[in-house]
């Protein structure tokens, strides 16, 4: 199989599923995440990360306190294991950050630039 080059993650509020899910939630993520601690804790990008994981570019709305608190949280614990995480804060909705990846903006560009970084290949493509 092929490795991960990286991941662009767009407006995630939920980067730590078992944290999110012990508190006070949006009722929307219990039937994908239900009640098992052990489950949560294996669907949270900031649990199962180890050093060498692949890079991240996490895209977030700064218009979404959760997103922007999930996101700090998650970039802090990849930088405290050696990984690259990139941060990338738009002033945009949720379904905005969805919409307008692709199109001709700042926005697209940023994100390509980071998907280029990770390889030569890729980088080609994307000119």
């Amino acid at each position: 199989p092929r490795a991960v080059l990286g991941t662009v993650s767009l407006d995630s509020a939920v980067m730590d599923v078992e944290q999110v899910m012990r508190h006070k939630h949006y009722r929307l993520y219990d039937e994908p995440f239900g009640t098992d601690p052990a489950y949560w804790r294996r669907m949270s990008p900031t649990q199962v990360m180890t050093p060498g994981s692949a890079p991240v570019l996490s895209v977030y709305s700064t218009r979404r306190d959760d997103s922007i608190q999930q996101t700090q949280q998650f970039a802090a614990k990849g930088k405290s294991l050696g990984l690259r995480i990139d941060t990338l804060g738009q002033d945009l909705s949720h379904g905005d950050i969805n919409g307008q990846l692709g199109l001709d903006n700042a926005y697209t560009r940023q994100v390509e630039a980071f998907m280029a970084s990770l390889d030569g290949k890729v980088a080609q493509l994307l000119q």
